[in-house]
This record gives structure tokens, sequence and C-alpha cells, in this order.
């Protein structure tokens, strides 16, 4: 699964605050994501986050990656 920086997506289980939808904030083996609704973060390994995606909402434009 082709995942980049600024990727939005919605997972299966939903945060604790209600929210379905996480921002890419960092890749690589392990992720950092961010809750869209609380913006809470959390680190998640590549494996258990392309098990949870439910579906790709947004993808960030190609170069997206060297503005950050």
């Amino acid at each position: 699964m082709r995942l980049n920086l600024g990727d939005i997506v919605r997972l299966r289980k939903a945060h604790p605050c209600g929210g379905t939808d996480w921002e890419i904030m960092r890749t690589g083996i392990d992720f950092r994501i961010q809750c869209l609704t609380c913006q809470h973060q959390i680190w998640i390994t590549r494996v258990k986050l392309e098990k949870q995606i439910k579906q790709i909402l947004q993808q960030a434009p190609v170069g997206a990656e060297e503005e950050r």
C-alpha cells in the first residue's frame, strides 16, 4: 500500500474521542498519525496501520514531502 506524508485515512476502529479520520505525519517502518478530531498523535507500525485502513480519503499532492 502506498502511503505518503499528509495523506488522510479513515480507520476501521474509532478513536475514543469518536474520530475515525487521521492524517499521516511521519512515514517509515513506524508511522505517526494524528486524529483530525482531537489532534492526538500516536505511533503505529506499518503492518497494523495497513490492516486498520478502511479508506484513503485524500492523498497529499506529489512533492508535498519536500515542503514540510
